[in-house]
């Protein structure tokens, strides 16, 4: 009998080391909320004046998978499998925080990495989503409006299916950039491709990040959506001050949510312009944080059924309980002066949540 034992462990010992240079990760986060708001009124079936709703909400769950393999001569093959999580029990691919129950929603590629820098095949972000976004700086679910891409901030910050990255090297310190195409594979002749591009730089705390995300449409009048914002600010020594300005173009395939819930904004496209700022400062273990962000300017090509502009505030700290647990609480507002096409003024919107965030 301890033959076979021993037998079996030492057959096991080639699987070991497979699988020792396999890194496991993630986050499990949830929080308890209280919305009014056009997105929490519209998942609770409310049509009517809004109305404030209780949710607990999973804001950004996921586990992950990846590893490497030295192939010599400084190049490596690389791989990466990330899902998407809802611990509160919601599923379908727009409920909860928003992950599809198919497994790989997050980046998920395989690659290889070298002098050369990095290429990677799969799902795969554009460079705004996965290294840009510091003035985003809060935990949150997407039916409130306690952080900034309510508003702005990523309209069109995203990943991309059946896609190539270029990621290139680190040609001087601080410097990194990549390069985005997206394969559309639901038309012929490819019509609805996409591509991006992004660079930041940082130095001594202080950060510049630029991005550009382009993705054409199937119909024939329409335009290509496209978006793109700049980012600077300064974060290190515990203290965080980040701006943001952009502007963004967005075609009927494409039309946002964002703008005070609705849902369709003309018939053509919209673009506007957003700007905002996020100032945080680290004292201990607590963290308290505050932005603004404004959304103006909005236009729709073929009409003018959208006047006004969009103010949110968004107040709140972060408590770190440990190195891989924090306690958080927020609070944001939004103020609407929008108007649709009969002069009817959209409802403002606020959002009260506090939660518990913990890295693995």
């Amino acid at each position: 009998m301890n033959k076979k034992l021993i037998a079996l462990a030492l057959a096991a010992l080639p699987v070991a080391h497979a699988m020792a240079d396999v890194t496991i990760y993630g986050t499990i986060e949830a929080d308890m909320e209280s919305s009014k708001t056009y997105a929490a009124n519209t998942s609770a079936n409310n049509s009517g004046k809004l109305k404030s709703i209780t949710r607990i909400d999973d804001t950004g769950s996921l586990i992950g998978f990846k590893g490497n393999e030295d192939l010599g001569n400084g190049l490596k093959a690389i791989w990466q499998v990330e899902q998407g999580l809802n611990i509160d029990g919601t599923t379908g691919s727009t409920s909860g925080n928003g992950y599809s129950n198919t497994f790989a929603s997050r980046d998920s590629f395989v690659g290889l990495q070298g002098a050369f820098g990095k290429v990677r095949l799969g799902k795969l972000s554009t460079f705004l989503n996965s290294d840009a976004g510091a003035p985003d700086a809060w935990i949150y679910g997407n039916q409130g409006v306690n952080g900034l891409s309510y508003s702005s901030i990523n309209q069109l910050d995203t990943r991309v299916n059946n896609a190539i990255r270029y990621d290139i090297p680190e040609f001087v310190a601080g410097l990194s950039g990549a390069v985005v195409y997206g394969v559309d594979e639901t038309t012929v002749n490819n019509k609805k491709n996409q591509w991006s591009i992004g660079a930041t730089y940082t130095n001594s705390g202080y950060f510049g990040t630029f991005g550009y995300v382009r993705t054409a449409n199937d119909i024939g009048t329409d335009k290509a959506s496209n978006y793109w914002r700049l980012e600077g600010g300064y974060n290190a020594n515990n203290i965080l001050a980040a701006a943001y300005y952009g502007h963004s173009k967005l075609g009927s395939d494409v039309i946002s949510n964002n703008f005070a819930g609705a849902t369709t904004i003309g018939t053509s496209g919209v673009s506007h312009k957003e700007a905002g700022l996020t100032l945080g400062y680290t004292i201990g273990a607590i963290t308290p944080k505050f932005s603004y962000g404004r959304v103006w300017g909005a236009s729709v090509e073929g009409g003018s059924d959208i006047k006004g502009h969009l103010n949110q505030y968004v107040l709140g700290a972060d408590y770190a309980i440990s190195k891989r647990t924090t306690a958080y609480a927020s609070y944001g507002y939004v103020q609407n002066t929008y108007r649709d096409s009969t002069d009817n003024k959209y409802s403002n919107e606020h959002t009260v949540a506090v939660g518990v965030q913990h890295k693995f």
